[in-house]
């Protein structure tokens, strides 16, 4: 790789230089706009989602109207709302189809499961209400039932504009989310504050139950409002303006005057039901004017967000195309002028070398205006032409000559010498040491080959005179006198230690016989231990599987315990919540107690009253009798109910206390099961380094085996090499008895 990289041309290395940044800077661009892209894509789902929260509170508004319609006609028993409820049907059919119509369009599944669950759950009951519509119009429903089927409806929807906050990942844009949302639970309480009064107005009374709903209705939007002005405290301006108009002081009036009954049942309204109906939907309409405004701001704010998105977009796009081109044209830019330089100075140094090769006559200057390693590279070649046009001719015959010479001399001919003159006085003094060079080398090499012509008849007792010599050749001549006694003295070493080698050869053979019979038995004994650590790693790694299974199971029980924690404590909330409800029906018996305590009060009087008027009172005195019979049996009633009731809550209590200790239980035992997976854990590792470990053994014992393998197998060979060696030993110890040196 780095090779291929150093053979690039000084162009192509620009080039590779330039486009490693120049595609980081398109990645980080493409990257940066894929994030904005991602934003602003996510902003248009977020402003669809409030677009169809839109819809939803639209058919909000007219399914709350005619839930409210609905019931002043079945209070008033059809003498009521007949014309209103048949016009306020046509509006939320409409709204049905463009709620359908929009989500045509947009598929809600792509975004939110649940999303989609709570939508097919509002529009299948949706699909109901043409079934809910006869019975109501024909007085076939009671007006509690009717008015459930409506807020039921609409809490679906509600609850789907509630998830919807989960779309957007602006904090501000899921807090307007939230205040609208807030908003719109207030005015479906209003809602059905329209519903319930309306029926209670047309019937004259409040109907079993509906009291203790109206005022729960009453509490419960003040909590809305309060939630609303926290996370929309933006929208508060605006919503207290528009709440300060008189129908809301009208409509308290009205509130007041039902809340003053304190659900008596033989409490009168004289409150017109129609009268009602027009004055709090003349609010809900005020609340819709809110809601319509919230919807709008955050729509406002979405597109600003788009809009901010967008020009991101087009200002990363503009400056990521800026950016790349200018990259690409001072690449260019500089390669293509950098090329030019090299050209420039390749030309004239092919021109200087043709000049030097005598292929031109005549060489021009190198013109590059240009600082750096080429400007200087090109004034040198220019100095160089000025320096050799005068002397060149002269060096060139006698350095032509002085390679002829050389030449002659490396074919091993040194009776020729350079004669020429040279005008340069290095090359002059060059000719002068080459011919005394030859001198010299030519009576070396004269006593050289008579001394080497004695060496090849095996005569080592000549020697060559050194006197005169100096340098490589005195040292060539001592290396072949030091060669003469060097190979006397390996003649008279070979001649020992061949002697010394038959003797070692002798006793080497011994050894290497006992060497082979030990290795073939080491080998066969690490073969056997190889297999029992082999089966003993393999009953290590079923235990390391089987402890990897129990930590499993113990996980899987940690979490069936913090499930049975969480329904333990599910439990709890459920008891506390009879308790309150159980609460309510003590209070309620208390005032059912009452009523037949009073009631007995005036039969009573009714009695005395009746005697006091003589035959004119008997009948009355029968019914007083009556009427202070039913209070005695409402009274029985109320006594049982209550009893009924204490026991129902002192078992609630108990049932409080078993799921309090089932959660100490469940407490106690996670912590026991997070013990049990520690030491788990603990003995997991420790089997794992013990499988490890015994691996290694294995690993090492197969190595060993292995090699025991190889040194039976070099004994063997080696063997073999003792008995080679012996013979080459004679051999050795004949030879040099033969060679005339001195010491023999």
């Amino acid at each position: 790789m780095f090779t291929f990289l150093k053979r690039l041309s000084i162009a192509n290395k620009i080039k590779l230089l330039t486009i490693i940044p120049l595609i980081f800077i398109i990645v980080l661009s493409l990257d940066i706009f894929y994030i904005s892209y991602s934003k602003k894509t996510q902003l248009d789902t977020v402003k669809q989602i409030v677009l169809l929260n839109s819809k939803v509170s639209l058919l909000l508004h007219e399914t709350q109207k005619e839930r409210g319609a609905s019931a002043g006609y079945l209070g008033s028993k059809g003498l009521k709302f007949k014309d209103t409820l048949s016009k306020q049907r046509v509006l939320t059919d409409n709204r049905i189809k463009e709620l359908n119509s929009f989500l045509n369009a947009f598929s809600i599944d792509e975004h939110s499961v649940e999303g989609k669950k709570l939508m097919d759950k509002a529009l299948k009951d949706l699909s109901v209400i043409n079934n809910i519509r006869p019975k109501i119009d024909s007085l076939e429903i009671e007006g509690k039932k009717a008015i459930s089927y409506y807020t039921s409806m609409n809490s679906d929807l509600l609850d789907f504009i509630a998830i919807t906050s989960s779309f957007a990942h602006n904090p501000d844009i899921i807090t307007d989310i939230n205040a609208y949302y807030n908003f719109l639970m207030l005015k479906e309480r209003a809602g059905i504050e329209r519903a319930i009064g309306s029926s209670t107005f047309a019937r004259k009374s409040f109907a079993p139950g509906m009291f203790v709903r109206f005022s729960t209705l009453v509490k419960e939007q003040e909590l809305f409002l309060n939630g609303f002005n926290v996370y929309g405290p933006k929208y508060i301006d605006f919503s207290e303006k528009k709440m300060n108009s008189q129908v809301f002081n009208d409509v308290q009036e009205m509130r007041e005057v039902l809340l003053s009954s304190d659900g008596k049942e033989d409490v009168q309204f004289n409150i017109d039901s129609g009268h009602w109906f027009k004055t709090i939907t003349n609010k809900i309409n005020v609340l819709k004017e809110i809601d319509d405004y919230i919807s709008n701001e955050i729509i406002k704010e979405i597109n600003t967000l788009i809009s901010e998105e967008e020009s991101r977009m087009y200002s990363l796009s503009s400056l990521m195309i800026l950016i790349i081109s200018l990259t690409i044209f001072f690449i260019v830019f500089f390669i293509k002028n950098i090329n030019s330089f090299i050209y420039t100075i390749t030309d004239g140094i092919e021109q200087f070398m043709k000049y030097l090769n005598k292929e031109i006559n005549e060489i021009e200057y190198i013109e590059l205006d240009t600082k750096g390693p080429l400007g200087d590279l090109a004034k040198m070649v220019n100095q160089n032409i000025d320096t050799i046009n005068g002397s060149l001719e002269k060096d060139l015959l006698c350095v032509g000559e002085a390679t002829i010479t050389l030449d002659k001399m490396e074919k091993g001919y040194y009776g020729c010498r350079v004669n020429s003159v040279a005008a340069n006085p290095q090359v002059r003094i060059l000719a002068k040491n080459i011919n005394r060079m030859l001198d010299t080398q030519q009576r070396v090499i004269d006593d050289i080959l008579k001394v080497l012509n004695e060496y090849t008849n095996y005569n080592y007792l000549s020697v060559i005179d050194t006197n005169g010599l100096e340098g490589e050749s005195k040292q060539m001549v001592e290396g072949i006198n030091g060669l003469g006694q060097a190979i006397t003295n390996m003649l008279i070493e070979n001649k020992n230690n061949g002697e010394t080698l038959q003797d070692g050869s002798n006793q080497l053979l011994k050894n290497v016989d006992e060497l082979n019979t030990a290795s073939n038995d080491a080998a066969a004994r690490l073969e056997e231990t190889a297999a029992a650590v082999e089966e003993i790693t393999g009953n290590i790694s079923s235990s390391t599987q089987n402890i990897a299974k129990m930590a499993k199971n113990a996980n899987e029980l940690t979490v069936s315990a913090n499930e049975g924690e969480q329904l333990a404590n599910k439990t709890v909330s459920s008891m506390d919540d009879i308790n309150v409800q159980v609460s309510a029906i003590s209070e309620a018996i208390s005032v059912i107690d009452q009523i037949a305590f009073q009631t007995n009060i005036l039969s009573l009087n009714a009695a005395v009253e009746a005697a006091t008027a003589g035959e004119a009172g008997k009948g009355f005195a029968v019914v007083a009798a009556e009427v202070r019979n039913l209070a005695s049996r409402s009274a029985d009633a109320a006594n049982e109910i209550k009893a009924l009731v204490e026991n129902a809550n002192s078992k609630s209590n108990q049932g409080k206390e078993i799921a309090s200790l089932m959660i100490n239980g469940y407490n106690n035992l996670n912590e026991n099961i997070n013990s049990t997976l520690a030491l788990i854990s603990e003995v997991e590792n420790a089997s794992i380094e013990q499988k490890s470990g015994i691996e290694q053994i294995s690993d090492a014992i197969n190595s060993l085996d292995k090699q025991t393998q190889i040194n039976a197998n070099i004994a063997s060979a080696t063997n073999d090499i003792a008995v080679d060696t012996s013979n080459l030993a004679q051999n050795v110890v004949d030879s040099t008895s033969t060679k005339e040196f001195r010491g023999k």
